[in-house]
């Protein structure tokens, strides 16, 4: 029992680790090429708060993964491929947003990313309450996301890189 809790825990944690890689990657790209010259909200925080934020939100995911893949629940599976899809879309929106300066297609990947969010919260809530209530910061940041999102395209059009 011990064993498996362990590497369902290395499994989750190498899960987040994973994406976060990927998405620190893309985001460096963008900070070097383009993020600091293009308009954006007056609510955008300062860089820094954004790998302090994520840092939070990465430890969230972690935990509540985990308690998904500890879980005996029916649900688990479905639960389990619905949070992969998640940080797949992820790595996704910093690869359009970041590395490419496509605003409009990181925007409609953010949009997907939301509702995506919001059945991974009932799902993981349905599995453990404590699962979905550590999502729901995740799911307020990409709101916000979303927002910037949408002021970075609508201030400077669709693709910065283009």
């Amino acid at each position: 029992m011990f064993q498996k809790s362990y590497l369902n825990f290395i499994f989750s944690l190498l899960t987040i680790l994973i994406t976060a890689g990927f998405c620190s990657y893309f985001n460096r790209i963008g900070m070097e090429n383009f993020y600091n010259s293009i308009q954006k909200s007056a609510l955008t925080p300062p860089n820094i708060v954004f790998p302090i934020v994520w840092g939070v939100l990465y430890v969230l995911l972690v935990l509540a993964f985990d308690i998904i893949l500890n879980s005996t629940s029916e649900h688990k599976k479905s639960a389990i491929g619905q949070f992969l899809f998640n940080m797949l879309l992820q790595i996704i929106w910093c690869w359009f947003f970041f590395n490419n300066g496509n605003f409009l297609l990181g925007f409609t990947v953010l949009i997907i990313l939301d509702f995506a969010t919001a059945i991974l919260i009932e799902q993981f809530y349905k599995i453990n309450r404590s699962a979905g209530w550590l999502l729901l910061p995740y799911m307020l940041w990409l709101l916000f996301a979303t927002y910037l999102n949408w002021v970075v395209l609508a201030l400077n059009g669709n693709n910065f890189m283009a």
